[in-house]
């Protein structure tokens, strides 16, 4: 969950921190009251999302409750020396019984060892156990668990999905009698009356290692300009080539809008303080993902928000969400304590605690059924809603061409809006690497 951001993307790796160790709730030992105990833990490990933590840590304190075991639960920033050193370890020694991913889907055009990202390389040598066979997946969405499924085995229970957009204080809307933006063109000319009554119209941050969070303005972009196709996947195949006009019309209007409409120092902020800084009133508007609503209504519980798709195009019905399926939980095959990890995940997706998961995280459900959140109230009808494209896109590639690599095909992104490489000379240089990829 780009949690805290959702931190989101484990696609992406990239956010700064060290390990910690979370030894909430999910660390204490069984309750007295528990039938039986048992010298069995249950190790499990995800990254840091405060909702997502704080909500499994109630679900394994109900669980240690019920079955007399301890759950243990270990935490870490979502990035290489955090989050995927944790991973390596459980994976290579066995450290860990769970371990939350993000979906590995969709699997890069040509699988070789230099376009495989560390998850989906696991997941093509049987490093997840198969969850074929468990009854609750019944109750998921087939279409939110294909997202962690390979060669007709489903690896991991995906446990919602999360939307990027723009959150607006209503406030500061009815004030100056604004309009919620429905095409690019009125977005523009938005944020123009919002500049002209001295409002910044649009916070976000990617300092701290968050680079990669400029796909919330280059995805949006992207997918409207182009909802034909399927983006991601066409790009990486060579079916659509970065040099195509609607690619340089999206990088043009991503470099127009940081330029423009969000605050100057955005690539100083440091991500973790965006949700403070909209509630605190900085901007009228937050560029961020629903991961991160809990945090907002956390810093200011009256703050009233409304949510927009970012408008990608002039033409209302092609502007969408932006959606990822989010956090998703793997049974290592090399874990000690297999069958207890199984019950945990069907312990996890009873309607009480996944009802509670949803409410404290405000996800979007993967499991069918009625749910509320805050989330909902506030997104309306985009909750659930939206295009999908993968945190870590089948066009970026875990090694091989240098500016497809994701950490410098980001670095790239940020010198182009901010003015040092143009949007063509951007295309081409993209174009040139996938040529290569495809050799």
């Amino acid at each position: 969950m780009g949690i805290a951001k959702k931190l989101s993307p484990i696609a992406a790796l990239a956010l700064s921190g060290s390990v910690l160790a979370a030894w909430g709730p999910a660390t204490m030992a069984a309750s007295h009251h528990a039938a039986g105990t048992s010298n069995k833990t249950l190790k499990i490990i995800m990254w840091v999302n405060p909702p997502a933590v704080a909500a499994v840590n109630k679900i394994d304190a109900a669980f240690q409750k019920k079955y007399g075991v301890k759950v243990q639960l270990e935490t870490a920033a979502n990035d290489q020396a955090g989050y995927g050193a944790l991973q390596q370890t459980a994976v290579q020694g066995g450290t860990a019984d769970i371990m939350a991913i993000e979906p590995f889907d969709p699997m890069p055009y040509k699988q070789n060892t230099t376009t495989l990202s560390s998850v989906q390389e696991w997941a093509e040598h049987g490093v997840f156990a198969p969850l074929n066979g468990q009854s609750y997946l019944s109750h998921f969405s087939k279409t939110d668990l294909g997202a962690a499924a390979y060669k007709g085995k489903d690896y991991g229970l995906v446990t919602g999905v999360y939307q990027t957009g723009l959150f607006y204080n209503k406030a500061i809307f009815a004030k100056y009698h604004l309009a919620v933006p429905s095409t690019y063109n009125q977005f523009v000319q938005l944020s123009k009356k919002l500049k002209s009554h001295g409002v910044t119209p649009v916070w976000t941050g990617i300092g701290n290692g968050a680079t990669f969070y400029l796909e919330f303005a280059m995805f949006p972009l992207m997918l409207d300009q182009l909802p034909q196709y399927s983006v991601s996947s066409a790009l990486a195949s060579g079916k659509l080539k970065w040099t195509n006009p609607a690619m340089i019309t999206t990088f043009a209007h991503e470099r127009a809008f940081f330029s423009n409409d969000v605050e100057k120092n955005f690539a100083g902020q440091n991500w973790q303080q965006m949700p403070g800084d909209f509630a605190a009133g900085k901007a009228a508007m937050l560029l961020d993902g629903s991961w991160d609503l809990p945090s907002v209504l956390k810093a200011n519980p009256h703050m009233k928000i409304g949510f927009f798709p970012f408008p990608g195009s002039n033409k209302a019905a092609n502007n969408q969400p932006v959606a990822n399926p989010d956090l998703t939980w793997t049974v290592l095959n090399n874990s000690k304590n297999k069958g207890l990890a199984e019950k945990w995940l069907a312990f996890f997706a009873s309607k009480p605690e996944y009802s509670q998961y949803v409410s404290m995280t405000g996800i979007s459900p993967s499991e069918m059924g009625s749910y509320h959140n805050q989330d909902a109230t506030i997104m309306g009808k985009w909750f659930g809603v939206g295009r999908v494209i993968q945190q870590s896109p089948n066009f970026l590639v875990a090694s091989g061409p240098n500016y497809l690599q994701p950490t410098n095909f980001w670095s790239e992104q940020l010198n182009m809006v901010q003015g040092q490489v143009s949007p063509k000379a951007l295309a081409k240089v993209y174009q040139s690497a996938q040529q290569q990829a495809l050799k």
